[in-house]
């Protein structure tokens, strides 16, 4: 998965000056938006979750935009007036750590241009589309294997192009380290160089750059003023119909969840199909697991275990799992889902009691004290944050008295996991459950136990209960 995106937007746009007033080709406004702005927000909604731009002329500009978007990282290119794009490139790429997009500042271009490229199954795509007879165009050559040749505005060099560069690109990790590496051997006779330049080159050290045409993509660059008006009179109107027609429905949901999605989190699932016997998947479950983890704890300390159901679902995976036979269980009862957690205790036949609690009132810490300090309990359960009534429990408080006191905590956070500041750790949590659908405003149909890695290896030896829902 591509997750990092580099533009260049060093450049000091010479041919627009006075629509410019003194700020980088990127902030050229269209339809009230700066256009790198725009690239922005296409390449976030695409997944991408680290934009390294590249930044030059009137970098003030980029800095102020970083402040509204924190997947901006920001880089310098001290030398910009005396380099080309690939100059600034080499400066981006000390910051990237893998695959990326690349991406020209001064790009229109409809949001489909980003589609293709990710979902290409060649490591290194250029994108080129049909001629656009912009007049300022730059031309692919490709050769029998469909890959680059010749980039070059110049068609007696070119020959018989087999498309226009787009200006956006897919590159591996280890083709721009090989395109750096081209251009660190040019500095001296090429101090300008462009970063297609350095495309050709690595492709003639050995790289396999890939070009993909889409003949009637919809994008202009703008470099002056002629492409500032078909920009506006055609190219943007064009943009924003297709984009407009892509989108999906939006419903307000007023219901406490599931959570309303957005475009991005929809084609998010739009993906090829993966084998889940297959290590891809694994790995993708080891990092879904280990990012869920660290919003509430150690990796170390804890561990995240996923399912796929609702929240009841995990609530019942925590119920039937971490209760062991000789263990008896005290459910605290102010509302319908601590209400649903005695029932399903009850299901199972546990030894269990219920703190009955009012659906409105804060709880009374010390009459469950005086339960707890009977010595009766092994195992406490409640719900953070009762979704039916919005009643907060105080669960960093009741997990003190319960560690105090040697007792295992099992929380439902399904209303609370990344909206309440959880330490797992501090609260004294040792099983929590949540879903993919409430605060992380995903799609349902996913739920996930945490788990204290200490707590949970005293179970291994307990008789299963269950055999999908056993932790």
């Amino acid at each position: 998965m591509i997750k990092e995106a580099v533009i260049v937007g060093a450049g000091l746009g010479s041919r627009l000056r006075g629509t410019l007033e003194n700020r980088p080709k990127g902030f050229l406004e269209l339809n009230n938006e700066y256009i790198v702005e725009m690239s922005v927000k296409k390449l976030i909604s695409h997944g991408i979750e680290r934009i390294i731009i590249g930044t030059g002329h009137c970098s003030e500009w980029y800095e102020r935009l970083a402040e509204r978007y924190p997947a901006i990282d920001l880089i310098h290119n001290e030398r910009y007036a005396e380099t080309g794009s690939m100059g600034t490139l080499e400066v981006c790429a000390t910051k990237v750590t893998g695959d990326i997009l690349l991406l020209e500042s001064d790009l229109l271009y409809d949001s489909i241009a980003l589609h293709t490229l990710i979902n290409d199954p060649h490591p290194n795509v250029v994108l080129g589309s049909g001629f656009t007879q912009s007049g300022d165009e730059v031309y692919i050559a490709v050769d029998d294997n469909q890959e680059v040749s010749i980039i070059s505005k110049h068609l007696d060099e070119v020959g018989e192009p087999f498309a226009e560069l787009v200006g956006i690109s897919k590159l591996s990790y280890n083709t721009l380290m090989a395109m750096c590496a081209f251009a660190a051997k040019h500095h001296a006779d090429v101090p300008k160089m462009e970063y297609e330049a350095a495309i050709v080159g690595a492709q003639k050290a050995g790289e396999h750059l890939f070009v993909r045409k889409v003949e009637y993509l919809t994008w202009r660059e703008i470099d002056d003023a002629n492409h500032l008006a078909l920009a506006l009179e055609h190219t943007l109107p064009r943009v924003l119909e297709n984009e407009l027609l892509r989108g999906v429905r939006r419903e307000v949901l007023l219901n406490p969840g599931p959570a309303t999605t957005t475009d991005s989190v929809k084609q998010a699932q739009v993906v090829a199909d993966i084998c889940p016997r297959e290590e891809e998947f694994g790995n993708m479950m080891r990092w879904i697991c280990d990012e869920l983890t660290a919003f509430v704890g150690s990796t170390d300390e804890y561990e995240t275990v996923l399912f796929a159901g609702s929240g009841t679902l995990a609530d019942e995976v925590m119920i039937s799992s971490c209760v062991p036979k000789d263990g008896k269980l005290l459910i605290i009862n102010n509302g319908s889902y601590g209400a649903r957690m005695a029932t399903i205790a009850g299901v199972y036949n546990l030894n269990f009691g219920v703190f009955e609690s009012s659906t409105y009132q804060p709880l009374d810490l010390n009459a469950l004290t005086k339960v707890l300090d009977k010595g009766f309990y092994t195992h406490l359960a409640a719900v953070y944050h009762e979704t039916t009534t919005g009643l907060m429990n105080p669960i960093p408080e009741i997990g003190r008295l319960c560690h105090d006191r040697g007792i295992v905590t099992i929380i439902d956070t399904v209303s609370a996991f990344a909206a309440i500041d959880i330490d797992m750790k501090r609260d004294h949590i040792d099983f929590m459950a949540s879903t993919s659908n409430k605060n992380i405003q995903g799609m349902a149909g996913a739920c996930f136990v945490f788990c204290n890695r200490k707590e949970l290896e005293k179970l291994k030896n307990e008789p299963m209960r269950t055999y999908y829902m056993n932790l």
